[in-house]
């Protein structure tokens, strides 16, 4: 009788054993680029309303403040823990290849936009 209980006991314990004997699945980390999000665009030739920024996984979307501009439409972007670098699409073909996220003086995020040459747009969280 004894051993009857004892095989019982062993049969009912085996499965939750088996189960604690694994480790768990590692989860990889989700990282997110600090350029994805909606920003509001200003020009740095001459301080004005230039347009409204949003990126998100991998793509972007630009609408200019003014009417008609070649800037306006959507495109690919590469992710990066310090921006975005811009592949295809209407900021690309203007010239607009890099996004770099930093702080202003006020410790505030600000994303700036550069053609190779120089910086073009500084944008604001929205």
């Amino acid at each position: 009788m004894r051993h009857i209980a004892l095989a019982i006991a062993l049969l009912f314990a085996s499965p939750a054993i088996a189960q604690d004997a694994a480790p768990p699945a590692a989860v990889a980390p989700v990282t997110v680029s600090p350029a994805e999000g909606n920003w509001g665009c200003i020009a740095l030739i001459d301080n004005t309303k230039a347009g409204l920024l949003t990126i998100f996984a991998g793509t972007y979307g630009y609408a200019s403040a003014t009417f008609g501009s070649a800037a306006s439409g959507t495109g690919d972007a590469q992710m990066g823990s310090d921006g975005a670098k811009f592949l295809s699409g209407n900021l690309f073909n203007i010239g607009i290849t890099t996004a770099l996220a930093s702080f202003d003086a006020n410790g505030n995020d600000i994303l700036t936009l550069y053609n190779p040459e120089k910086a073009v747009l500084t944008c604001t969280p929205r």
